[in-house]
């Protein structure tokens, strides 16, 4: 069964792949006005937002759909998991990308043994070990916990909520995720690595910005990308930065 994408604007095309819990407008709604510019591929990935529930919930099969819709060439825009996605689908069909944007993607294999990558490990993989044992909201305020992001408060989880949840309890775990970075390395088309300062966090969020920090820095090294930092916004930049994250992602598919 199809994906489920929204289409917005006209031009060169860009598609966007968000990560775990979320869904594809939701993750990018401050980007959608991007669309005065660019043809807006805003995907839902495999059993989230209004996509179906398949068991098409594999890295080869995700990155499969996310190739497919590529078409003859696109931009490409993930976010956290669906950077590991984006990753593994640009290494599928490199000459169908225009440029490859990642925001602190999870694909923590690739800095195993950093200090940082090991205490966030320890710290999530209990919670995913046990998501089919918890409820929808235990698991996310697990998760939650075990990266230092405040729970909010009163918890409140709608339909759709719960539905991404559940499929994120499904997926294989990112830090499993094989990244062909010799593969990648090799190709033409510009990259960039986003990543945010989680520098006002909790001192157990400080400490998960410093995983997803040293993840960036492996691709920017290995794969020779350009490099944007932001701010005080943790997690979600092109939530948190909005306007310097679009001016920036301007900037960089402009010169692609």
């Amino acid at each position: 069964m199809p994906l489920h994408v929204t289409i917005r604007g006209e031009g060169e095309r860009l598609l966007m792949v968000h990560g775990s819990f979320g869904w594809g407008e939701g993750t990018f709604v401050q980007q959608l006005s991007l669309a005065s510019q660019y043809r807006l591929l805003v995907v839902d990935r495999c059993g989230y937002g209004e996509s179906p529930v398949t068991d098409e919930f594999g890295f080869d099969s995700q990155s499969q759909e996310i190739a497919e819709l590529l078409g003859e060439g696109a931009h490409l825009l993930g976010h956290s998991y669906g950077g590991v996605i984006s990753l593994l689908a640009a290494a599928k069909r490199p000459e169908a990308i225009k440029s490859l944007t990642v925001i602190e993607p999870p694909a923590f294999k690739v800095a195993r043994g950093k200090k940082p990558v090991e205490d966030l490990l320890r710290r999530v993989i209990p919670i995913f070990d046990k998501a089919e044992q918890f409820s929808p909201g235990e698991f996310y305020t697990g998760f939650l916990r075990a990266l230092g992001i405040p729970i909010p408060t009163p918890l409140e989880l709608s339909e759709r909520d719960i539905k991404n949840i559940r499929a994120t309890a499904r997926e294989p775990w990112p830090w499993d995720a094989e990244i062909p970075l010799e593969r990648l390395s090799q190709t033409k088309f510009p990259k960039l690595v986003v990543s945010g300062e989680w520098n006002t966090a909790t001192p157990t969020g400080r400490e998960s910005g410093k995983a997803f920090a040293a993840v960036c820095d492996v691709l920017q090294a290995r794969l020779g990308t350009e490099r944007a930092i932001f701010k005080n916004s943790m997690h979600n930049p092109q939530l948190t930065a909005p306007a310097e994250f679009n001016d920036r992602l301007r900037m960089f598919l402009a010169s692609a």
